[in-house]
């Protein structure tokens, strides 16, 4: 993630097509929107909210999972879902360490307590992702 490894997020997001919305960097497209919020005090952590079609176990988890497990060798750290404060969180993470750094990346769906979308038709999830010294 070249972002955490000290990229320049404008020329990282104007390559990808973001544009700016505010202090964020937003992508639309037909079926998902992506907004990339910049890392702030901690330049080791990437924050996305994703607003995606419904499909709880779709195509977002399983290419997160061939991205993270199948082709870097990450380990399945978290696959779990919960009812806090009237909303159902659904969470799943992948972690590595190597290079004497730490890595993880996490991805949460946030539903309502009923588990019907938090946003009309659409999910509504945040990606995290952390490089650190170990």
């Amino acid at each position: 993630m070249p972002l955490v490894d000290g990229g320049d997020i404008n020329k990282i997001t104007k390559a990808a097509g973001y544009r700016k919305s505010g202090d964020n960097f937003v992508l639309k497209q037909k079926t998902y929107q992506l907004t990339l919020i910049p890392p702030g005090s901690n330049p080791h952590q990437c924050h996305v909210d994703v607003i995606h079609a419904v499909d709880p176990a779709g195509p977002i988890v399983v290419a997160m999972h061939n991205w993270a497990a199948v082709t870097r060798g990450w380990s399945l750290y978290r696959n779990d879902k919960g009812v806090v404060s009237g909303q159902e969180y659904t969470t799943r993470s992948w972690e590595i360490d190597e290079d004497g750094k730490h890595s993880a990346l996490v991805f949460t769906t946030v539903r309502k307590a009923d588990g019907s979308p938090s946003k009309g038709a659409n999910d509504t999830s945040q990606m995290l992702y952390t490089k650190t010294a170990n």
